[in-house]
């Protein structure tokens, strides 16, 4: 059976991406496993896990866009922008008007860039960002270029909200609350976290961990080509034989996409590769079979 792949756990709350990598280690036995974009502690839902030689995919899969769904609390801010943290300020709530709600909702969509939070695994000077935080350090975090492709209220009360966003690889959650509750002439943390999607993978495909055991996970590993989004490439048999020996193969048009390679009598996944000047196409990533 295989031994590589992408398992999507649904991850419960209270432990650490890395802690969900550790238990998978013990019931796969499989030593090289990476996720695909960390979730805090506090947050649940969908974190893709890659296994084997598709660990060399991650990036493919991190990269992105992300579904969230987030539950705030206004009239207090914490150091961590979550539950998690200390409270750091708090203020009376302000009600919110359905015209201010709209308001900071078209603000929140022509987002271009957020600074990353203190709290982040961000690395500044070789040392992570929390890490500086904790120590009581300033950090000092330059903005990055985000996009936010859609933000929706789904309930609104006295003293609370729940959005549901999809944003691009690099928006922390936790900074777009506070940025939402600024635009409402608020402060807020975010007090639940939960993953819905990421990419076209949705968190009603994903597993629980506590449901996997060394006896079944293998039945809930997908296959690079049933989750990665790159236009494909079909190459018949002879062409997937110069491909698995890292050999150029001539194509009848031209790009300069990647591409997710498959050989087209198996339809399985070979690997990743790229289109030179000259149609000529080179392996980059190659999959054992």
């Amino acid at each position: 059976m295989a031994n590589f792949g992408i398992l999507l756990i649904d991850k419960p709350a209270d432990i650490t991406s890395f802690n969900v990598i550790s238990q998978l280690r013990k019931i796969t036995d499989i030593k090289r496993i990476g996720h695909t974009g960390t979730l805090d502690p506090f947050a649940t839902g969908l974190l893709p896990i890659c296994l084997g030689p598709a660990t060399r995919l991650a990036s493919y899969i991190s990269s992105a866009r992300k579904t969230y769904l987030a539950t705030i609390k206004f009239g207090f801010r914490t150091d961590t922008g979550d539950v998690t943290g200390k409270t750091i300020s708090t203020q009376p709530v302000k009600e919110i008007s359905p015209v201010d709600l709209q308001k900071a909702i078209s603000s929140v969509l022509q987002l271009k860039e957020q600074t990353p939070p203190a709290y982040s695994a961000i690395k500044v000077n070789g040392e992570r960002a929390y890490s500086l935080a904790r120590q009581g350090k300033e950090v000092k975090l330059t903005p990055r270029p985000i996009t936010i492709y859609d933000f929706q209220i789904i309930n609104i009360e006295a003293d609370s909200l729940t959005y549901q966003a999809t944003v691009s690889k690099g928006t922390y959650i936790r900074s777009l609350t506070e940025h939402f509750a600024e635009l409402t002439c608020n402060m807020a943390t975010t007090t639940a976290l939960k993953r819905l999607a990421v990419d076209k993978l949705e968190l009603s495909q994903a597993v629980k961990l506590s449901d996997l055991t060394p006896d079944n996970w293998q039945k809930h590993l997908l296959s690079p080509a049933s989750v990665l989004t790159l236009p494909q490439i079909l190459l018949s048999d002879q062409e997937t034989i110069k491909f698995m020996n890292g050999s150029y193969i001539e194509m009848s048009f031209s790009s300069e996409k990647e591409f997710l390679v498959i050989q087209r009598s198996k339809l399985r996944a070979l690997g990743i590769a790229r289109l030179l000047p000259g149609n000529l196409l080179k392996p980059a990533i190659v999959l054992p079979q």
